[in-house]
Order: structure tokens, then sequence, then C-alpha cells
């Protein structure tokens, strides 16, 4: 019956936005904690335009595959859809590489990627559809071509040319002003909303302070972050060890998941990114099914502290090992059930501040099965994480949940009251991530009696049309003979 529990499901979900009362807090309130981010390059998610197709093949890894600016607003519904308020791309300059990193200049746009005037319209697009988007600036390590390296006058600046890239002596005062000009005129002509960083070893702490500091006077908001760890004023830190950690902990079940409960309001939190192996190859390396691998680790990122951060491709369970098999060209044949799913748990975090920056309380911990809450002034939750190859229980005592309360399953419909004793018993199937609500206690559940009333009325009107266009069928079988 899982047409009535999607019914029954998606009326609960409306009901908790219509009661939730920090809808608005993510909407209105900029700050990059209440963000989530969706990371892509720009020439892999989807080619709208022929025209700026020059030299592509699709069929070779490392050539460009024609994905451009207006492809990504072609798709920004896809994103907005699974609940994601940020989009990060890979850097936009004239480049001789598909990632944008073996760049030429800093003045030009790649023409691959498009025009001027379509770059402007995707970030208006974005802003109108309440989107914001990041642009990833590497500090180092361009083409050789770069037109700083040609220019004699700047030969103190370059350190080596090897191997077709530049690298530039980030301990240089003019390379570093250079940089911080360049990335603060981007910013001041284009109105993006955020930058990731990217190259950053040999670059001193100050220096990337300043750069920092620099680029924030240009609007508000205006995120900075990056993918590798500094000691440097980020907006979000960023752990090698802890992404790891997320990812060994979903790869499989029964696995050791302290990760769970090592992030805070400042994490960046994510099971893997653009520059290293995705989780699909590591669950399809332990012989799991990837779409619940994903489900699991994505659906339990989006109700932790700390920012979430997923990888395009991630919905379609996108596989690779290198950069050259993990960069596919996205396509978008997803699973409907997956990204409803997404939607519906990241529309849960979107409106409750609790879960956004409330606190954690961790009540159980081990192997895979976790159960935590997420709570402020205003509400609160309780997040069973079932990861694990077998049904678990927990019993709450009144004492934890309240007097008179009920706890309300977000996922699987569930409505659970105290027992005799008082406790409150959450059991749940394995790999299943489920959010209970705690509300009170108001004998039987409107809300829940209405969706199933629904729900059964729709299937039965299913039925009927079913059986009128059978009989109809017949009817007209009869006359043709």
């Amino acid at each position: 019956m899982k047409f009535t529990k999607w019914i029954i499901t998606g009326l609960l979900m409306s009901s908790l936005c219509l009661t939730t009362t920090q809808v608005s807090n993510a909407e209105t309130n900029n700050s990059i904690h209440n963000e989530s981010i969706y990371d892509l390059y720009v020439d892999r998610y989807f080619n709208k335009l022929g025209t700026n197709d020059y030299e592509v093949n699709p069929k070779d890894p490392n050539a460009f595959a024609g994905g451009d600016f207006l492809g990504v607003l072609e798709k920004m519904t896809h994103i907005k859809d699974m609940g994601f308020t940020t989009i990060s791309i890979g850097p936009v300059f004239s480049t001789e590489s598909y990632d944008g990193k073996r760049i030429l200049d800093f003045e030009e746009l790649e023409r691959h990627f498009g025009t001027t005037e379509e770059f402007n319209e995707l970030l208006d697009e974005s802003h109108k559809k309440d989107m914001k988007i990041m642009v990833e600036f590497p500090l180092n390590n361009f083409s050789d071509q770069h037109i700083w390296s040609t220019d004699n006058k700047k030969s103190d600046w370059v350190l080596s040319t090897e191997n077709g890239q530049m690298q530039l002596d980030l301990t240089n005062n003019d390379v570093q002003q250079a940089l911080i000009d360049t990335i603060v005129k981007f910013a001041e002509t284009y109105k993006i909303d955020g930058v990731k960083l990217s190259e950053l070893e040999g670059a001193p702490t100050a220096f990337i302070n300043d750069l920092i500091a620099a680029v924030k006077e240009v609007r508000d908001p205006m995120y900075v972050i990056a993918l590798e760890e500094s000691e440097a004023n980020f907006d979000l830190d960023y752990s090698e060890q802890q992404m790891i950690d997320f990812r060994d902990t979903f790869k499989n079940t029964d696995l050791p998941s302290e990760s769970i409960s090592s992030t805070n309001e400042d994490s960046l939190v994510m099971v893997d990114n653009l520059l290293t192996e995705r989780i699909t190859y590591h669950s399809a390396v332990e012989n799991m099914f990837p779409p619940t691998r994903i489900k699991m680790a994505i659906g339990t990122i989006l109700t932790l502290p700390g920012v979430p951060y997923m990888t395009y491709g991630t919905e379609i369970a996108m596989n690779g090992q290198k950069p050259q098999d993990s960069h596919q060209i996205m396509n978008f044949r997803v699973d409907e059930e997956l990204i409803e799913y997404l939607k519906d748990m990241a529309s849960i975090r979107t409106k409750s501040e609790a879960m956004r920056t409330g606190k954690m309380e961790l009540l159980e911990n081990k192997d895979g099965y976790a159960v935590y809450k997420r709570s402020s002034d205003e509400e609160t939750f309780y997040v069973v994480v079932n990861n694990t190859s077998e049904t678990k229980r927990i019993d709450l005592s009144s004492d934890e949940i309240g007097e008179d309360k009920e706890l309300l399953g977000l996922f699987e419909s569930d409505i659970v009251r105290a027992t005799d004793d008082g406790s409150y018993r959450l059991v749940l199937d394995r790999e299943i991530v489920e959010v209970y609500q705690v509300k009170d206690d108001t004998g039987l559940n409107s809300a829940y009696i209405a969706a199933m009333v629904i729900a059964y009325l729709l299937f039965m009107l299913f039925l009927i049309i079913v059986w009128r266009k059978g009989k109809q069928r017949r009817v007209d079988e009869e006359k043709s003979k």
C-alpha cells in the first residue's frame, strides 16, 4: 500500500510545515548555517546551448562535454526540489580544462560555459528562485599559458611551470594583492553569493584572511568556504577525516558510527566531494545497494548540526574512483522516490530552527544505530538512524519526552504514545532514518485520521475509475464483434 503511505506522509509533512513556528527563518536570515550546498562542474551538468560547443567530445573524459551556464539554470528546479539552497559551481574563467582549474585569463569567462549575459541571467534567475550561487576560485596551479606566466614583469611571481601548470609564489606580496584584486573585482562585477577557495597549499593564513575580509566587504551575504583544511577564518570548518568517517559509516550497515557525533554547527558535512571517490564506489565495493546507502547517508546529514554538502550526481548514484570516472556527465533519470525523500527531509531542516541550529543531545550511538535529540525553545525532534541489518528498538521515558506528549513519525507515518509504564517505544526497521516530532497528545490525531480518510477515498476512486474503464473496454469489444 505504498500509494496510501505516500498520501499519509505527504499530508503529515504538510501539517509539519503549518505547525512549525520558525518557518521563515531559513528564508529570511542570511546565515550560512541556514544553507545546504549542492556542488557541480558547469561543463558536466547540462548542455542547454549548442552554439558554445567548441570542439566538445562527450565521449572523452578529459575533454569539454558541453555543459553551460544556461544548462545549470535549466536544471535549477531539480536542485531546488531536493531542498538545496546554494549551488557551488567550479571556476568559470577562460580555461584549458573542463573543471575550470587550468585558468588562462581571469578577465574572460570560459566561452564553453557561455557569455557574460548568460552568466548574469543564471545569477539573476537563481536569486528570483531564492537560490544562491557560489563560485570556486583556485589560488594556484593555473595553466602555464596564463597571461601572468607570459608577462615578463611578473617573472618573480612564478615558482615553476611544469606539467602544463604554473605555480605561483603565494608568499609574494604582489601575487597576494593581484589575487585579492581579481576576486574582489569579479565579485563586484557579478552578483555572486559566495566563494569557494581551492589550491591553498603555500598560501599564508594571514593572506587568506585578508582575502576573505576583502571579498566579504563587497556585499552581504558573501560566504567563503574551502574544501581544504586551514586555520583561516572561513565561514565553515572542513575536515578530511570527518568526511572519510561519514563515508565509512554509511558504505555498509553495522559499521562504527562515531561520525554521527562529530559535527557541530560550523561543520561542512559530506560523504564525498569532487576530488574524492564517490560514496557509490565504496558501497559497490561492499556489494551494497547504492540508493539505500545514499538515502541513509544524506538523510542523516540533513538532521545533524552543520551545513549539508552534496556532490552532483549523488542523487543518481554516480560512481567513480578517479576524476575521469566520477566527473561524469549528469543524467536526470533519477529515482523519484529518493528525490521525494531528500525533498521531505530537507524541508524539515529548512522549516525547523531546531534542526538547523538547535541543540543536539546524543542518546545512543553504536555500530550504525543512533538516536539523538534536536531541540530549540519552540520545538523538539528525535532522530533515529537505523543503519544496521536488523530491526531496532529504544524505550524513552516520560522524563525524557515529557508528560502528555506523542511522537509523530514524519516518514513511517507512525504515532507513538506513552505505554502503561510511561515509556515511549520507538521501533524502526533496518536501513531507515526516521524523524519524530514531539507534540501534545490530543488523543485521536486529526491530521492522521484526515490523511487516512483522504488516502482511502483516493484509492477507492482509483479502483472505480479502473473498473469503469475496464467495463467500457469490454462493451467496446462486444460492439466490435
